[in-house]
């Protein structure tokens, strides 16, 4: 099978390119300031180790809130987005659509609607995730513990 000389030129332009993007990068000089990639946006420091290991932002939101297009970037009921970067700060003393109080109520974190709308007994209208079976005690536990640490944080 012969080649034509601009086929041979592209196949060794690409050979090239390829090789490059493949090549070390070289050694850096504080590589800790990268550590924070190996994380999910938001996630935190990656020490999960107070907590059980739990991450509302990776282990519950994900699968209850945003994969129904409920709480997604792109749908936003009741003006909540639980995918896009800035999760919690976005949160903090922001007012609740649809009923009083605060997302996450920085005075009184235990009492923040983004928590007691997964209880039993929600405030105003239905309870989370709607449709779907309500959260583990595990699960719930470890929002409360995510809401107790974004309050203390502040916005």
């Amino acid at each position: 099978m012969r080649y034509s000389p601009s086929t041979s030129r592209a196949a060794f332009a690409c050979s090239a390119v390829c090789l490059a993007l493949a090549g070390c990068a070289g050694s850096l000089d504080q590589p800790g300031r990268f550590a924070y990639l190996g994380f999910p946006p938001d996630a935190g420091s990656g020490d999960t180790s107070s907590d059980g290991g739990c991450d509302p932002v990776t282990d519950i939101f994900p699968l209850s809130c945003t994969a129904s297009a409920c709480h997604s970037a792109q749908s936003q009921q009741a003006n909540l987005d639980l995918q896009s970067p800035g999760l919690p700060k976005r949160l903090v003393n922001k007012p609740a659509h649809g009923g009083p109080g605060y997302l996450i109520d920085a005075s009184n974190p235990a009492q923040s609607v983004l928590y007691t709308k997964l209880t039993a007994t929600p405030p105003f209208q239905f309870q989370m995730p709607l449709g779907a079976l309500p959260l583990s005690t595990d699960e719930m536990s470890c929002l409360l513990g995510w809401v107790q640490a974004a309050a203390a944080a502040g916005p």
